[in-house]
């Protein structure tokens, strides 16, 4: 069998990560684990691209994201299940309260060691880190099909996990509704 024919043959395996849509606050607020509403005309973020469609669904269970996973299972007869291992970074004591309000000095101390630093009733950037890690390996080890509907930080994290670049807690944001698909061979 020549290198080719070999090449062809590779099981591939598709994880698709995607932030949830617009959300309905107010400009500088601290939302994390709160659960808000998404802004008019959510759904049109549920597309899917034709190669991407034989799919199990992850979600975080806030509504936000939860809504759009079960938007997209519905519209493609996907399966579609919750994980709070997906769920968003817990800002503790300063969910619901505007970044600007915040003592400057602990946003800087939390920004200087994000890892190490938890918040207040939240939890530390290694927290975070461990438990998206966690659902990541076990998906890696199913070898299927995969979307995942989460928010900003754990798709940070896993962007930077999927393609094998050093992990920065503060990294670049994903788009909301934005849709990045890697693919991965045996």
């Amino acid at each position: 069998m020549t290198d080719m024919n070999i090449r062809k043959k590779q099981v591939c395996y598709k994880i698709g990560l995607m932030r949830h849509p617009p959300v309905d606050v107010p400009v500088g607020l601290c939302y994390g684990h709160m659960d808000v509403p998404l802004k008019e005309h959510w759904e049109q973020y549920a597309i899917l691209p034709d190669n991407f469609q034989n799919i199990t669904i992850y979600a975080s269970p806030l509504s936000r994201c939860l809504k759009l996973a079960q938007k997209i299972a519905e519209k493609y007869q996907l399966f579609c299940k919750t994980d709070n291992r997906l769920l968003e970074f817990h800002f503790g004591h300063w969910e619901g309260k505007l970044w600007d309000d915040l003592p400057k000095e602990l946003i800087d101390d939390w920004a200087q060691t994000p890892w190490k630093w938890q918040v207040p009733g939240g939890e530390s950037g290694q927290i975070l880190y461990d438990r998206v890690l966690e659902l990541w390996t076990e998906i890696q080890q199913k070898q299927e099909n995969v979307l995942i509907v989460s928010h900003a930080g754990p798709l940070r994290l896993l962007r930077q996990v999927a393609l094998g670049k050093s992990v920065e807690l503060l990294g670049e944001l994903p788009e909301f509704g934005k849709l990045e698909i890697f693919d991965f061979k045996l």
